[in-house]
């Protein structure tokens, strides 16, 4: 099954004005459409983005180049994704249109009906659902995104549903939103229509067929006990990266958390993940033999960024290497909510030796400004006195001092 999200693109001057752009040159984003570009790109940044494809139009390219650069891709230009031709109604007010008879059977029946000198809806599409169905067909199992513009997408999206193309004007698809569509076997299925939210994780799989044994019972079913990772934030590499703790000793939420432009990822962890991956850092640092440069990292530098709004609470933690990137990768699993979940929650941060060994230092730190360690039973100590079990076999309170 390909996942397919169909984007209009943001705003710009012809929209605001209510003005018809067409193919016009130059119609590139305005201040308001970029922010919407921007937060766009903000709502798609956890998703596994494969490819994206746009119109050749710059308002569109604008807002594509926005959502592939937090997935480090290219932009890949097709002219059928293009806005309508507008012919002699190029650069016109629509209140200037609204009143003509041309106009009058665009809004009723528009089928057959061309712009003067430019193209009809069943034109338009005619040539983007081939172009969209071979995008699709070239990224089976995939997330794919398509740029391009406002009745180009509903004709396509009509087409998908199985409507009537003229009804295509029932439909409303406001500048930076997604439309997305599951394209599997069984034919196309709507799950979000001109969304301006952030999508829930989702990811692209194989549909599954069903074989059976011998016995007739499905075949398959130790393959289901290893949940799959489902990658919500992939930031490679970050731009900055952090632990820190907040609250009162004894009583601190710790978090870990990775930052690349604007998008920031926090995840809540445990004081002994925090212990662990520092140590982890270190001795693997050691092992690619740049462990014992020195690093200088202040408070400030190492600060939490705002807001703090945690994404998952951390299960496990994993750590390796990348050669070829010259990078470090911590891969960070949700703790899962029941038992042998299908799928579990992933949040991978990307950095550089360098980025990792302040991590390392300045996450030691942060565990050791806490409540100091019993050597006695290893447990914390409170400032208010401290239960050892292993204090004469008493239990008594011991005080700090």
């Amino acid at each position: 099954m390909t996942i397919l999200l169909l984007i209009r693109h943001a705003s710009n001057d012809y929209v605001k004005q209510g003005r018809l752009a067409g193919w016009t040159p130059g119609v590139h984003l305005n201040a308001e459409g970029q922010r919407e570009a921007d937060a766009l790109a903000r709502r798609l940044a956890h998703l596994p983005i494969q490819a994206i494809y746009s119109s050749p139009l710059e308002r569109a390219i604008d807002t594509a180049r926005t959502v592939a650069a937090c997935h480090r891709l290219d932009v890949e230009i097709r002219p059928q994704l293009g806005e309508t031709q507008t012919g002699e109604w190029t650069g016109k007010l629509i209140t200037e249109l609204n009143g003509t008879e041309t106009w009058k059977k665009l809004q009723s029946h528009p089928v057959g009906v061309h712009l003067p000198g430019g193209e009809s809806i069943d034109e338009v599409q005619g040539r983007i659902v081939p172009a969209i169905d071979a995008i699709v067909a070239a990224h089976p199992n995939e997330i794919v995104a398509v740029v391009s513009h406002s009745d180009p997408l509903k004709a396509a999206i009509v087409h998908y549903l199985g409507m009537d193309l003229n009804q295509f004007q029932r439909l409303v698809i406001s500048p930076a939103s997604v439309t997305v569509f599951f394209m599997g076997e069984g034919g196309p299925v709507l799950f979000r229509l001109n969304d301006s939210d952030r999508l829930p994780a989702l990811r692209a799989k194989p549909e599954k067929k069903q074989e059976a044994s011998e016995n007739g019972e499905e075949r398959g079913k130790e393959e289901q006990t290893m949940p799959e990772a489902n990658i919500l934030y992939d930031l490679n590499p970050v731009t900055h990266i952090t632990a820190g703790a907040v609250g009162e000793p004894g009583k601190r939420t710790f978090y870990l958390q990775g930052r690349r432009g604007a998008t920031i990822v926090t995840l809540i962890a445990e004081k002994e993940q925090i212990a662990a991956l520092s140590t982890g850092i270190d001795q693997l640092l050691e092992r690619l033999g740049a462990g014992s440069r020195s690093v200088e990292v202040t408070a400030t530098q190492m600060e939490l960024s705002e807001p703090i709004e945690p994404v998952f609470r951390i299960g496990q933690l994993g750590l390796g290497y990348d050669a070829e990137q010259g990078l470090l990768v911590i891969v960070a699993y949700e703790l899962p909510q029941q038992e042998e979940p299908p799928t579990v929650n992933v949040v991978r941060f990307w950095a550089t030796k360098e980025q990792m060994r302040a991590l390392a230092r300045h996450a030691a730190g942060t565990v050791a400004a806490g409540r100091p360690i019993c050597v006695l039973c290893g447990r914390p100590m409170d400032p208010q006195g401290h239960f050892c079990p292993r204090r004469n076999g008493h239990g008594e309170h011991a005080p700090l001092t």
